[in-house]
């Protein structure tokens, strides 16, 4: 079952979205802050974030900016009214807009092409951890 954190501060499209995500057999988590999504995402583990630009505790891009420091890769899709104040998506990576209101076909879309890339696009561990060790006269 896919995992998708949704974050928004407006109680209505939190509930939205938990309603049409688990109609669709994903498993959701909500947070309604910065501190919450990171945290949420922390325990979680989501296999792609929803997420408004403006919510309260420091905005949606200091949760893309603390989870990529922390080497998580997962997908973040910005559902905002306003996607021009992103700036440059192509120098975020793993990142998608939306504008709201959001068709919830064109969301569902999204959220399963976000799936479907995520893992071709992460990159490999640069400090993998040493093979096991076998023992002698295997």
């Amino acid at each position: 079952m896919p995992k998708i954190l949704v974050v928004d501060d407006i109680p209505a499209i939190v509930d939205f979205s938990r309603e049409f995500f688990e109609d669709a057999g994903f498993e959701v988590r909500t947070a309604d802050t910065a501190p919450g999504a990171i945290a949420a995402q922390r325990e979680f583990k989501a296999d792609a974030i929803l997420q408004d630009l403006n919510i309260p505790g420091g905005g949606g891009v200091l949760v893309y900016e603390t989870l990529r420091a922390r080497n998580d890769l997962t997908p973040i899709i910005f559902s905002t009214g306003k996607p021009e104040t992103l700036g440059d998506l192509g120098k975020m990576f793993n990142v998608s807009a939306l504008r709201k209101p959001t068709d919830p076909e064109v969301l569902m879309a999204e959220v399963k092409k976000q799936l479907a890339k995520a893992p071709a696009e992460r990159p490999m561990n640069p400090n993998p951890p040493p093979p096991p060790k076998l023992p002698p006269g295997r």
